[in-house]
């Protein structure tokens, strides 16, 4: 059984902008209405997340069994004073209240509105997976499926549900499957709310009557990214054989192989190759009968898969930005990178200036920038705050990033 670990972010730290409500919108209460007039009258309440963004703080809270959210508009030296807390700070609490207490709701949202009955939740009893993806539930991540069970985790606007399905032993395959997919053609046998809210309950841009859209869950799976990469005719590559890439290859390289393919990255007098070679059905079933933990595991992987043929080679360094393409990047803020299409590569270093490897398409590149980051517990939770605020000093290609060796890289 695949078992996917569900994770309620608490503090999510976006930067964003917000624009001034001039009327409630549907699903909006007057905050008097139900006694509640400033944070500090909720902050004590149960809170399962909260937010904050550039000029917005989000707190869902849970009072006499609703849950409700509250939104109240923080000024940038509050922004400032919250993003400086650290979550692991045993005073947490008390400076979170000092800093948001005396500030007024502007908005109140009663998330229990659209939480589904248990008459509503028996309803679906019956429907197919596709049913309930018509009716706008959304896979969370999270699921269960063989060993005689068959359950996956929806959203369905601000909450989370569980549903249960009559088929057993359903197959899923890969780390990380299409769980609208799988579900499609499944019966549901009970559903019932998870007890968890979704991650739409605390986003900036938020209509109780919205949500998560099953489209952008399935763009994932559905996008598919053809990659430039210039291919070396066989006859004039160096390599016949895996033989010939294991003698030629040194420390620095990135191999991966899936039932059927071997693909290799590695650079040899300045150029980086990708090879590739066809596994043979017996061949991977001694490859994946070697033990993890043998200490001759690479010698002995490499005994069977040098005899294979190279199917096909390519040329990865063509496709490097030469440095005055890259110099271009200078006195770009973190967010220009990361609209351009940069994501988070194999690490950071924040111990003068701030210093990330990000990657891009097929390569990752070392980046400088100007700024300094405060010392901090967790580095990795806060990213997404720092990096729009950073300006870019300097860029320089690292190396091929990890997808080049991607069995089933697309090129």
């Amino acid at each position: 059984m695949k078992k996917v670990l569900m994770i309620l972010l608490v503090a999510l730290m976006i930067l964003g902008g917000t624009l001034p409500r001039t009327a409630m919108a549907e699903g909006e209460k007057s905050p008097e209405e139900y006694g509640f007039k400033t944070l500090g009258d909720v902050l004590d309440c149960e809170s399962p997340a909260s937010s904050f963004y550039e000029t917005l703080y989000i707190r869902i809270f849970e009072k006499d069994g609703v849950f409700y959210r509250a939104e109240a508009e923080i000024t940038s030296e509050i922004f400032a004073a919250l993003f400086e807390i650290d979550f692991f700070d045993p005073d947490k609490d008390a400076r979170t209240k000092a800093l948001l207490s005396d500030l007024p709701i502007r908005t109140l949202y009663v998330l229990s509105d659209a939480l589904l009955s248990d008459a509503e939740l028996k309803d679906l009893n019956g429907k197919t997976g596709q049913d309930l993806l018509d009716m706008g539930f959304v896979p969370q991540g999270s699921y269960g499926f063989g060993d005689g069970v068959s359950f996956v985790f929806l959203d369905k606007g601000p909450f989370s549900y569980q549903i249960d399905f009559k088929e057993k032993d359903v197959e899923v395959t890969g780390d990380d499957p299409n769980l609208a997919e799988v579900i499609r053609p499944l019966t549901v046998k009970e559903a019932s709310f998870s007890g968890n809210l979704s991650d739409y309950a605390t986003q900036e841009s938020f209509d109780i009557t919205g949500g998560r859209s099953l489209e952008d869950y399935e763009s994932f799976y559905t996008a598919k990214v053809f990659y430039e990469i210039p291919e070396i005719p066989l006859e004039e590559s160096p390599f016949k054989t895996l033989a010939d890439v294991f003698a030629a290859k040194g420390e620095l390289y990135s191999l991966s192989t899936s039932p059927d393919k071997f693909a290799i990255v590695f650079p040899v007098d300045g150029i980086y190759y990708r090879v590739e070679a066809n596994i043979p059905a017996d061949v991977y079933e001694k490859l994946d009968a070697i033990d993890f933990f043998d200490e001759t595991r690479e010698e002995q992987e490499q005994a069977l898969l040098a005899p294979l043929p190279v199917t096909r080679v390519g040329n990865l360094t063509d496709g490097i930005p030469p440095q005055d393409e890259l110099d271009v990047l200078i006195g770009l803020t973190g967010q220009d990178l990361l609209d351009m299409g940069f994501t988070y590569g194999t690490g950071y270093s924040f111990w003068d200036k701030a210093e990330m490897y990000l990657v891009q398409g097929l390569y990752e590149y070392h980046i400088c920038f100007n700024e300094k980051v405060p010392e901090m517990e967790d580095y990795d939770a806060a990213l997404d705050a720092l990096m729009p605020t950073l300006t870019v000093e300097k860029v320089e290609f690292f190396m091929p990033a990890g997808i080049c060796s991607d069995p089933d890289l697309n090129w």
